[in-house]
């Protein structure tokens, strides 16, 4: 019995010990992935940003953005603060660019449902309600109170506006009862897009929309693969994509059978800065924002080190999402051209 008593006692040290290990591993490796603080760079981000508010001054944009005909903003689903951030660009762009087609991750059908609200006599719930919930079947952490509350601020913000420069959503996405999948979301994406572009007679005019990350990167990570982004800038689209990264944030994680989700459907360990998920020289930004904020960074300034450097694009997933390696001879700038970081952003609110 002693034997079998000392066995056992070595086998839970052992196991313990392997714990301990594994945990220290991940840590250490965590760290280096990451790096630590680079005065080349924090001296050029210092002089480089701006915290944002919902009155955006545009200061950091330059007339290469400005004369872009696509904008993007590239979000990691799940987070409050990129609906208002998106609120924010959209109503600036609108004003100072006379941006008013706004191009969404959503299908056709559901845009359709979207600007009959936007453009409606009154306030019609239902109907708004319909495409939020209709939104759960292609990006469930997408499906909010806070997605709601964003598009009936656009309705009341319509309404100030003269009709050549209301707001008006193009639908670039796969049908979402369609599980066909004979070509890819991006292919899709872009087809969808010139063929609205097309019927509508919109060539001349300019766009903005928010989609999931990988969808506005400027280059391929996998080389059987394009981006939206890519795709747009081969068809003669001038684009400019902006990305956006979170730290000390909640998500929203909707229950689901593949990862274990808290009873309130918010976890906080899904931030820039690990332990699930790894971006490259995140650690240059945390001294230059503030608690609560959401402060935007211009990556393509003069001689900045971005244009030398992977960092920001060199991303691991521990769980789930995809890690992504940058091809090679790129940098930062092929990928997109500002970042914004969002500092305590809460997560997203499920819609009952």
């Amino acid at each position: 019995m002693k034997k079998i008593l000392k066995f056992l006692k070595y086998v839970v040290l052992f196991a313990v010990t392997a714990i301990l290990i594994s945990i220290l591993y991940v840590f250490i490796s965590n760290k280096i992935f990451i790096g630590g603080k680079d005065s080349a760079f924090t001296d050029y981000l210092s002089k480089n940003n701006v915290q944002l508010t919902d009155k955006i001054d545009g200061k950091l944009f330059d007339s290469d953005f400005y004369n872009s005909q696509v904008i993007l903003l590239g979000e990691v689903h799940g987070y409050a603060d990129n609906q208002k951030l998106d609120q924010y660009f959209l109503k600036f762009l609108n004003q100072k660019a006379g941006i008013r087609y706004y191009i969404a991750e959503i299908d056709s059908a559901n845009s359709h449902k979207l600007n009959l609200f936007l453009h409606g006599s009154t306030k019609d719930q239902n109907l708004l309600k319909e495409v939020v919930i209709a939104i759960q079947k292609r990006i469930p952490q997408q499906s909010s109170k806070e997605l709601l509350e964003k598009w009936n601020d656009i309705y009341d913000y319509n309404q100030t506006l003269k009709d050549s420069l209301k707001i008006s959503v193009i639908g670039v996405d796969t049908d979402f009862n369609d599980n066909s999948h004979k070509i890819s979301r991006d292919s899709a994406m872009i087809v969808n897009f010139k063929n609205s572009v097309k019927k509508l007679n919109i060539g001349n005019e300019k766009f903005y929309g928010l989609f999931g990350f990988y969808h506005v990167l400027q280059h391929a990570i996998k080389k059987d693969g394009k981006p939206f982004a890519e795709r747009l800038k081969n068809s003669g689209f001038k684009t400019s994509s902006i990305v956006s990264y979170t730290l000390d944030s909640e998500m929203y994680l909707p229950k689901n059978p593949q990862f274990p989700t808290p009873e309130d459907q918010k976890i906080d360990w899904i931030n820039a800065d690990g332990p699930f998920m790894l971006v490259k020289g995140i650690n240059d930004f945390k001294e230059l924002t503030q608690p609560n904020s959401m402060t935007l960074f211009k990556l393509n300034s003069k001689d900045s080190p971005y244009q030398n450097s992977d960092k920001l694009i060199s991303i691991k997933s521990r769980m789930f999402g995809e890690s992504f390696t940058p091809q090679e001879k790129t940098n930062t700038l092929d990928y997109f051209q500002y970042m914004v970081l969002l500092k305590n952003s809460k997560a997203l609110t499920p819609i009952q």
